[in-house]
């Protein structure tokens, strides 16, 4: 572990001294805090802002009349190994607190961007060999006087808020076994809950709760079932005990009914004819109750999925209007191209609507149930021939990037991306499970399809149907933020953050930071005046794709009456990596 010496350049060691002991003396977020996070639209407290994740902000100082004059105040460096930035920072009592690339976690003063404390992890040799998608981190959790981040070798560490010293730490499983941690956790009560990556490894998925003030276990919850468990029939065998379902993101909560909803991961291994059976909870959003962790209902996006369509993305809790009935509705926009409206208290399946052109390793869902009826010839077996052009591809859809929701429009925002896959699965024979080592089974390539790959979209829940669509030349792989200001903020691979009209979809403002954005941005207010932040670094999954300059930044922008506009750039495709599909 290591900590920053207190002192950035240009500022006096008196006055960073001052900084540091007023972040001391700062108030505790309380559980009290957390509940209540709607209606403070000073701060982010949570990754998804409130509970319900619905990652909007009624701040309207910044709006579609002056977003044309929005500018950068400050950025603030990463640097390290860039590999990579997709975190939501947070911000408390004037400091921001967020990760970069290997868990590593600043707390940055938000009016000046002097650093305050910097934590480093530290590794030991032959890790990243265990990981899938890069050494990302998407964020931290704070409670009372501490800050909560998850690790790339599978440990929770609660850091001291005022210094970044470690209070405690806890291993949540062993990395050596392919388990390894990327989300960010959630703070319920007194407990911190926590997922869990690795499904390419055969590990079997769960969700976990710690005592935030003492580290010690309280609850795990498995995403597979065990024998006896409802859905352990689902799974051939003892496929079970490596049937991957990895919890790889953050869920939601919904206090009303005390329910931690959260979504799982790709079954394993990808050969889908090894584990004949719906395969059960992977690819799917679980329920359960916050406090026991006690199984309550589970909806499953893709049965037996053969596709690497993980369910991870935490649902968006609201109360809507659906065809003239009131819905309690979770909402959940897939990998395998379709936006789910379900019945959150229930699990029942509302409607799904299609957020691409073109799906094909499906002909329909059915209309009561959701459930697919799969186009086989979509599917690759074991030893079999290639199969190809599958859409969507494995990367979605949308991927892990956080949708948004106005609850004034009545709009859900998403990205999400039109692109498509070659499979081609391994003999039976090839498979084989050993701890620590890939357990995949299937070789894929992407292919690119048309001129645009990405699109921000707007959907119109009660009417359940698209009102708008941008799109943009690569993949769109960041989230977005909603506000009363009748904006959108997101970003794109380009290196662009992004304002738009959140009615029509116009692009009003953007600022060229140097890098693509896999990040999510958040709005905040200080001292009156209001700001909007966001990361920008490449890497994870786009970085596999395409080329362009790798950075880590964190940008701070406020409306000040002067424009800022930056010059865009042009990264050129990895040669062989996304081919034109013929």
């Amino acid at each position: 572990m290591r900590v920053s010496n207190l002192y950035a350049f240009g500022t006096t060691f008196t006055a960073v001294a001052a900084l540091w002991a007023s972040v001391a003396g700062a108030d505790p977020v309380t559980s009290d805090d957390l509940l209540s996070a709607a209606g403070n639209t000073s701060e982010w407290l949570m990754y998804g802002r409130t509970y319900d994740n619905q990652r909007y902000s009624p701040l309207d100082k910044i709006n579609t009349g002056n977003v044309g004059d929005m500018k950068p105040v400050w950025a603030f460096s990463t640097g390290g190994k860039l590999g990579g930035l997709e975190a939501t920072p947070l911000i408390a009592d004037g400091v921001l607190y967020f990760s970069a690339d290997y868990a590593r976690v600043f707390a940055v003063d938000a009016r000046t961007g002097t650093m305050v404390w910097y934590y480093e992890p530290q590794y030991d040799d032959g890790m990243e060999a265990e990981l899938c998608c890069g050494p990302v981190n998407r964020g931290v959790a704070i409670k009372d006087d501490k800050v909560y981040v998850e690790t790339l070798d599978a440990r929770l560490v609660a850091l001291n808020r005022a210094d970044g010293t470690v209070a405690w730490e806890k291993t949540i499983d062993d990395w050596k076994a392919g388990y390894t941690a990327t989300g960010a956790p959630l703070v319920i009560g007194d407990q911190v809950v926590v997922g869990i990556a690795g499904a390419e490894y055969g590990v079997r998925g769960y969700i976990r709760s710690y005592d935030a003030e003492s580290g010690a276990e309280n609850w795990t919850t498995y995403a597979i079932p065990g024998p006896g468990e409802p859905g352990n029939d689902s799974w051939p065998g003892d496929t079970w005990k490596t049937g991957g379902a990895s919890t790889w993101q953050t869920g939601t909560y919904d206090a009303e009914t005390n329910t931690l909803y959260w979504g799982t991961g790709n079954p394993g291994p990808w050969n889908s004819d090894m584990r004949t059976g719906d395969n059960k909870w992977s690819c799917s959003v679980i329920a359960v109750d916050a406090t026991t962790g006690k199984f309550k209902w589970g909806y499953q996006y893709t049965p037996n999925d053969a596709w690497d369509y993980d369910g991870n993305n935490a649902p968006i809790l609201a109360d809507v209007t659906v065809d003239g009935k009131s819905v309690k509705a979770a909402l959940q926009t897939n990998r395998n191209g379709f936006l789910y409206t379900l019945d959150r208290t229930s699990g029942g399946f509302v409607n799904a609507v299609p957020t691409i052109d073109g799906i094909n390793w499906t002909t329909g869902l059915d209309p009561k149930t959701g459930r697919p009826t799969v186009n086989e010839k979509t599917r690759a077996l074991s030893g079999g021939d290639p199969v190809k052009p599958v859409i969507p591809g494995l990367e979605g859809g949308t991927n892990w990037f956080p949708a948004s929701y106005d609850p004034n429009l009545g709009y859900m925002f998403i990205n999400t991306n039109h692109w498509a896959m070659q499979l081609d699965a391994w003999p039976k024979e090839d498979v084989v499970y050993k701890p620590g080592d890939l357990y995949m089974g299937v070789d894929f390539q992407m292919y690119r399809l048309d001129k645009d790959i990405g699109y921000t979209k707007a959907f119109d829940v009660a009417k359940q149907e698209f009102v708008w669509s941008t799109p943009s030349p690569l993949p769109m792989f960041a989230g977005i933020l909603s506000t009363g200001g009748g904006l959108i903020f997101t970003g794109d691979e380009l290196g662009n953050v992004l304002a738009m009209n959140s009615k029509t979809g116009e692009v009003l403002w953007e600022f060229q930071t140097g890098s693509g954005i896999n990040a999510s941005p958040i709005t905040y207010e200080l001292d009156g005046t209001q700001y909007v932040a966001i990361l920008s670094g490449l890497g994870g999954d786009p970085g596999f794709y395409f080329q362009g300059p790798k950075g880590g930044m964190l940008w701070v922008f406020s409306v000040d009456g002067k424009k800022a506009k930056g010059e865009g750039w042009n990264p050129t495709p990895i040669e062989g990596a996304l081919p034109q599909l013929d």
